[in-house]
């Protein structure tokens, strides 16, 4: 599958590339990026910190991450299964959640599935990771079947996921040995106490993250192709038609 990612991104990487930073910064998933040189250090801030600290602004920040950031976790990942498909695609897919006319769908599936990943996690930190694998796929089956409902989606990625859950979970471990080096800086910064390998660890999280991202969000579109658009069930799949 990672193999089979490779060559879709071949010719659409570094466009992806900046789609990818540019959704992790509005999601505030990059947080805030302080840049060092020496004695002088800088900041990209991030959407929160460019307004003022206040209750009212932590409101606006939460009714903003519900009404819009939710559905831009379900969006991203059409853009990237259109890659998988080998089709031109752009960034204007990730706006498709806002202005196709049911927003309402894909804002419902998003809040709810944050709500049972929560509800599980408050048990044990196992539960709540065996049900985010559970309805990883509930966005790209509502792209595929428009008829189907926030809890009908989220029901059928569970049924789906069902004995694939595990080799999921492997090919996202897989991942794991991108990070080995800046881990390893880490490591030796914090026993050491070397502010300069700390940052420069903090330096490599970060290019990794942005770089590896795409390549990580394909992986993940090629398992859905394979593994579970045509996987077996009493509903037929129809492949989405933009």
């Amino acid at each position: 599958m990672k193999k089979i990612a490779k060559q879709r991104l071949k010719g659409v990487y570094f466009y992806s590339v900046i789609v990818w930073l540019i959704y992790m910064y509005i999601t505030g998933d990059l947080g805030t990026t302080f840049i060092i040189f020496g004695d002088w250090t800088t900041s990209i801030p991030t959407l929160g910190d460019l307004l003022p600290k206040s209750n009212l602004t932590n409101i606006i920040l939460g009714v903003f991450y519900t009404l819009v950031i939710l559905p831009v976790i379900a969006s991203i990942q059409w853009f990237f299964l259109d890659v998988a498909e080998g089709e031109k695609t752009s960034w204007r897919v990730v706006t498709d959640v806002f202005t196709r006319t049911n927003y309402l769908r894909y804002f419902l599936a998003s809040l709810l599935t944050l709500i049972f990943v929560v509800c599980w996690s408050l048990l044990l930190f196992i539960p709540g990771l065996v049900k985010s694998y559970s309805y990883s796929q509930t966005f790209r089956l509502m792209r595929d079947n428009p008829e189907l409902g926030a809890l009908e989606a989220i029901t059928l990625s569970r049924d789906r996921m069902r004995g694939r859950k595990f080799d999921l979970f492997l090919l996202h471990l897989s991942f794991i040995l991108w990070f080995i080096i800046p881990i390893g800086v880490q490591i030796a910064g914090t026993a050491t106490g070397n502010q300069n390998l700390e940052v420069l660890a903090g330096y490599l999280f970060f290019v990794i993250l942005i770089f590896v991202g795409p390549y990580y969000q394909t992986t993940n579109a090629i398992f859905y192709r394979e593994e579970i658009r045509y996987a077996p069930d009493e509903l037929p799949i129809v492949k989405f038609q933009s």
